[in-house]
């Protein structure tokens, strides 16, 4: 499968100041992205007392900045304004109440809602939220203060109105952070013809909320995160491109940034189509990135991507990799004496099909690595760092640094000197899997590079079939 690279120039043309907002009739609407970076915040080991109003300036700046002048909504990502020190009272979505300039309400929440109603935008904010408990039909025990806290998308319409509010269901870890007795079905309309869902981070890994919002017949999607990234199948764009292709639905991804450990990821994506923009950074970045989203129900409507931005894997190196427990996994490695290569690999009640034509150029000069590749079929029970389990069933070829170590596979030449030559080059790749069906499975295309970005759509073919079980 050779790699092509397609960059299209895009050229805005607005009037600082002076912009038309969205309409129903529209074939796009124009969303805006914030990766926004923590890192200093967690390396002076900032309280929220501190980093909160911090932030907030800087999320002000953003939003004030001309790039922002033609969007008609803006998303921040988990963590930016998440402290408990800071936790915000929000009002309840149905009273579409304007908090801006009302003493009820903590700074916070206010200058958010004065910000969206000066720039007429909508405003999606992750941010700690604290509220009265016991809620109505909520058994469970109280804290001694007498609060819950939540981790919280609160959405601002154009007019500073809190109009949705979506509390985080799946947790991971964050600890003194509450979740509600069931799953929060959140979405929102807006004046340019789409509803919204939303969830965060953790959720999309799960079936509640985020594909009762598909079923729903929901097909864009507010994705704040605080995401770490995990080799060979959970990278952030990687597995936001996934979902979103998987579901064809419009997906806005704002992404936390702290590569060092683990955190980046921010991108825009429109269903089967792929990305709009995306980036993975390798060192910390606070920026926002402007995307004209086609309405899903206008599939023919023209599609502008951004220039993708690769960093080298040597950069990337930079970006602190989980690894996968892929040790389970059956695997075979790769043959580099041949260039075509068919195997069939069972686990389980699971079997994968491979067929492979590939191109073998070894290294000759000293001290050059290269990447094998490894054939892979999982069928086991995973767990997400202890936080939750799930079974994973996979075909797959991932890369390994050492072709005779199968534990070095989903691992990365890290070292700066060493030189990494192309060893093998895929000429085309063709991988079948029969799957379980039931409700409660998901099934999605996924693919990495070593830049940590998926591959383009348009590089790869996926279908699904169904087929009835006989009794």
């Amino acid at each position: 499968m050779t790699i092509r690279a397609i960059v299209l120039g895009i050229l805005f043309n607005y009037i600082v100041g002076s912009h038309q907002i969205s309409s129903p009739n529209d074939d796009h609407y124009w969303a805006g992205v914030v990766e926004f970076s923590f890192k200093e915040r967690s390396m002076n080991n900032e309280s929220g007392l501190i980093s909160t109003p911090k932030n907030l300036e800087k999320y002000k700046e953003i939003i004030n900045s001309p790039e922002a002048d033609p969007l008609d909504i803006i998303v921040f990502p988990e963590y930016g304004l998440s402290q408990v020190e800071t936790a915000s009272f929000v009002p309840n979505p149905e009273d579409l109440i304007t908090p801006c300039n009302n003493l009820d309400y903590e700074p916070v929440v206010r200058d958010l809602s004065c910000m969206a109603r000066a720039r007429q935008k909508y405003l999606v904010v992750n941010l700690v939220e604290k509220a009265f408990c016991p809620e109505k039909d909520d058994w469970r025990p109280c804290a001694p203060n007498g609060l819950y806290h939540f981790n919280a998308n609160v959405v601002f319409d154009r007019h500073g109105r809190v109009i949705a509010r979506y509390r985080k269901f799946n947790l991971f870890g964050e600890p003194g952070i509450n979740i509600t007795r069931w799953s929060d079905i959140t979405t929102f309309d807006t004046d340019f013809g789409v509803t919204f869902g939303t969830f965060i981070c953790f959720d999309l890994m799960f079936d509640e909320p985020a594909l009762q919002l598909v079923r729903q017949g929901i097909t864009d999607f507010i994705f704040p995160t605080m995401w770490f990234s995990e080799l060979p199948f959970l990278t952030a764009a990687q597995i936001q491109q996934s979902w979103a292709y998987a579901n064809n639905v419009n997906f806005l991804a704002a992404g936390s940034s702290f590569p060092e450990i683990g955190s980046t990821g921010t991108g825009v994506f429109a269903g089967k189509r792929g990305r709009i923009v995306t980036v993975m950074n390798h060192n910390a970045d606070s920026k926002l990135y402007v995307a004209q989203v086609p309405k899903i129900s206008r599939p023919q409507a023209t599609i502008s991507r951004q220039p993708v931005i690769k960093y080298s894997s040597s950069e990337m190196s930079n970006l602190k990799l989980k690894r996968d427990q892929i040790d389970g996994y059956l695997m075979s490695t790769l043959p580099l004496n041949v260039s075509f290569y068919e195997a069939s690999l069972c686990q389980g009640s699971v079997c994968c099909n491979f067929t492979l034509n590939y191109t073998v150029t070894l290294p000759s000069g000293p001290n050059q690595s290269y990447y094998s590749y490894v054939l892979a079929v999982s069928d086991i029970k995973r767990t997400f760092d202890g936080f939750s389990d799930g079974m994973i069933t996979t075909c797959a070829i991932f890369a390994c640094t050492d072709a005779e170590d199968h534990k070095t596979c989903a691992t990365r030449f890290t070292d700066p000197a060493t030189t990494v030559a192309e060893a093998v080059r895929f000429n085309s790749i063709d991988i079948v899997g029969e799957f379980p069906g039931g409700f409660n499975v998901f099934l999605l295309p996924n693919s990495v590079d070593t830049s940590i970005l998926p591959l383009e759509v348009d590089e790869i073919e996926y279908n699904e079939r169904l087929f009835q079980q006989e009794e």
